[in-house]
């Protein structure tokens, strides 16, 4: 394997977590699929659209779910964003934001562990 192949090799970290009382399987994001989701945060709130920020915030979330071995669900399998947003209270739905966002982010104790 070449070094530039090494280096472009994706982070397949799965964790099991529980959002909106769902046990699933969730993969980290990237730095790039957290960067587009806060430029879409930022364009929307601009515009002056706070429903597009929790379509985002949705989407975000759907994006990270997998299965056991990383690979991205089928989407019949997920709900849609709007339904989602449609299904839960805005707590409930800060709440799966915060646990995504712990989990992608991390902390400093995460990275002392690995």
């Amino acid at each position: 394997m070449s070094l530039k192949s090494a280096l472009l090799k994706p982070d397949m970290h799965v964790e099991k977590r529980t959002l909106f009382g769902a046990e699933v399987n969730l993969i980290r994001l990237t730095v790039g699929q957290l960067d587009h989701y806060d430029r879409e945060v930022r364009a929307a709130i601009e515009a002056g659209d706070f429903g597009r920020v929790s379509v985002a915030g949705a989407n975000l979330i759907l994006s990270a779910i997998c299965d056991e071995n990383g690979k991205p669900l089928k989407a019949s399998d997920l709900p849609t964003a709007k339904q989602l947003i449609d299904a839960h209270s805005n707590a409930a739905f800060l709440t799966a934001m915060k646990t995504l966002q712990q989990y992608c982010y991390g902390t400093v104790e995460d990275a002392k562990k690995n």
